[in-house]
Order: structure tokens, then C-alpha cells, then sequence
């Protein structure tokens, strides 16, 4: 089963968090450190390790490299562990060793993406592990500008990812039916206007489902349907359109999931692996 409709983000670059760092060294050290540039002298030195303080799936380690050339900070990144790889309480991730006062300076920053990353990851893993016969999607709730890195971390952690952007795949709801005048004009006018990308189609009830499988789109999508509703459709679609794709979305509970695992090479969207977040718990232990 392919982990994504479009090419998955199965790698970031510099080019990616460039701008999410700069941006972070601006907030958070407009005019220095006051505190630590009044006690410690840049003739100190440290050890730092990066270790976990709960179980999860460790992500967003390039940040690191790009945090220290930017605050050219005199320190050498020393990994242990890499993206993807598994943590348990106490777990070494890797180690900072050079100037206190850098490792000081950039310690919220680099715990804030380190953090917020795996802990997306870990969200990814845990659905994805429990239900590996689905296909558990990521959506385009989003913080501005983490787009790419977020999508990463899902895929980081076993998820799969939906489209990267609205330039990417095309997905006809309501509004655009309603403006094409019926479900096979409005995939019909996006197919003749971009031939090469894909075109996924939601629908919100069964009465739409003929209609929609005669329309050929790539993926329909089944929004808010009855664990019922949702059973006749995907029969239906497998009986007679065997190469369109199935989605679910709407109100997916760990019920839903349940529901929907008997099924094989089902994708199942879910805004939850993004917007509903804790940072993982993971420390800079400075010695």
C-alpha cells in the first residue's frame, strides 16, 4: 500500500525549516539572552544530552545542524539516534558539546521543534500500529509554515500523507459540484484542465454514489457516513469501480477505526494527527 497519495515527504532539507528558524532565533533572542549573558563567560564550556522522557518516535533532528550555523554557535552535535527510530524513558538521542552559552541560548528552540515533531510522530505511529491494514492520512490543518515538516513527521512516525498543497491534487466538494452543475461536469472540467494530476471526490450521502463512480475519479471520499452507509459504499465502489481508491473522514473515533479495519486499503483522513498535538517529552540534560 503506497503511504500517500502524491510523492510523501519522506525527507526535509534545510530549505524547508530555514525561514521557521530564523524566524524563532528572532523571537526568542531579540537583544541576546540577558540572563545567561550576565552569569556565564563564552570561555565555558559543556556536555549537553538530548534524551527522552517518554516512550514515542523520535523526529526532527535536521533542525539541529541549521540551529547551530545560524546562531554560529561554537558546539558539535553529536547524534546517537535518527529520525524514526523509537524512544523509552531515558533514552540518549545525542549530545551538544562546546560553548555553555550557545547550548543555553538555543535550548527552547531546538526542544520546541524536536518536541512538537515526535510528538506528531508518535500520534502517527500509535493509530498506524494499531490499524495497519488502513491507510491513516494527515490533512492540511496545519501551522502556517510547518506544512512540509508536519507532513514529514507523519510519515516519520508510519502515517500516510494526502496532498501537500492545493497545487497538488484536486478535491471537488460541494461548492465546486454545485458550481459545475453535477458531480460528473465538475470532475470532467478539472480532469480537461489538469490531465496529469489527480482528482479526489467527496460526497456526503449514497444517493450521490452512482453518480460518483460514473464520474471515474481517482479517490472518492466518504464524508460523515453511517458505519452503515459506509459499508454499502465501499462494497458498491469495489464491485464496480475496482480502481478507484476509498477514503473516510468525518467524525473518526477509535470506534470508527475499528469499524473500518475489517475493510483492506482503505484511506482514512484524520486532522487529529496535526492539529491535536502534546510535544513529547524530551529534555537537554546540561552538565
Amino acid at each position: 500500500m503506497t503511504r500517500g497519495y502524491t510523492t510523501p515527504v519522506t525527507e526535509i532539507s534545510e530549505k524547508d525549516f530555514d525561514a521557521l528558524v530564523t524566524l524563532a532565533l528572532e523571537e526568542d533572542l531579540p537583544a541576546g539572552d540577558i540572563t545567561t549573558d550576565s552569569l556565564f563567560g563564552s570561555e565555558e564550556i559543556c556536555k549537553a544530552d538530548l534524551h527522552a522522557k517518554e516512550d514515542g518516535v523520535l523526529c526532527g533532528l535536521a533542525v539541529l545542524p541549521c540551529l547551530i550555523r545560524k546562531t554560529k554557535a561554537k558546539v558539535t552535535w553529536k547524534p546517537v539516534l535518527v529520525d524514526g527510530d523509537s524512544l523509552s524513558k531515558g533514552t540518549i538521542i545525542g549530545s551538544l558539546e562546546g560553548s555553555l552559552v550557545s547550548v543555553l541560548k538555543m535550548e527552547r528552540i531546538l526542544l520546541n521543534f524536536i518536541q512538537y515533531l515526535s510528538g506528531i510522530a508518535t500520534n502517527a505511529n500509535k493509530v498506524a500500529k494499531e490499524f495497519p491494514n488502513l491507510l491513516i492520512l494527515d490533512t492540511r490543518k496545519t501551522l502556517p509554515g510547518y506544512r512540509k515538516l508536519a507532513k514529514y513527521a507523519v510519515y516519520t512516525g508510519g502515517g500516510a500523507n494526502h496532498r501537500l498543497n492545493l497545487s497538488e491534487m484536486a478535491m471537488l466538494k460541494d461548492n465546486h459540484v454545485a458550481k459545475a452543475g453535477s458531480i460528473q461536469s465538475a470532475v470532467q472540467i478539472v480532469r480537461n484542465a489538469n490531465p496529469e494530476k489527480k482528482i479526489e471526490l467527496e460526497i456526503d450521502g449514497l444517493l450521490q454514489l452512482d453518480e460518483a463512480i460514473a464520474a471515474n475519479p481517482d479517490i472518492i471520499l466518504l464524508d460523515n457516513f453511517s458505519d452503515s452507509d459506509t459499508e454499502k459504499a465501499i462494497e458498491t465502489i469495489k464491485k464496480n469501480a475496482p480502481g478507484i481508491r476509498i477514503e473516510c473522514s468525518g467524525g473518526i473515533t477509535p470506534e470508527k477505526l475499528k469499524f473500518l479495519s475489517k475493510f483492506q486499503d482503505i484511506g482514512v483522513s484524520m486532522g487529529y494527527l496535526t492539529h491535536t498535538v502534546k510535544f513529547l517529552d524530551i529534555s537537554l540534560d546540561i552538565k
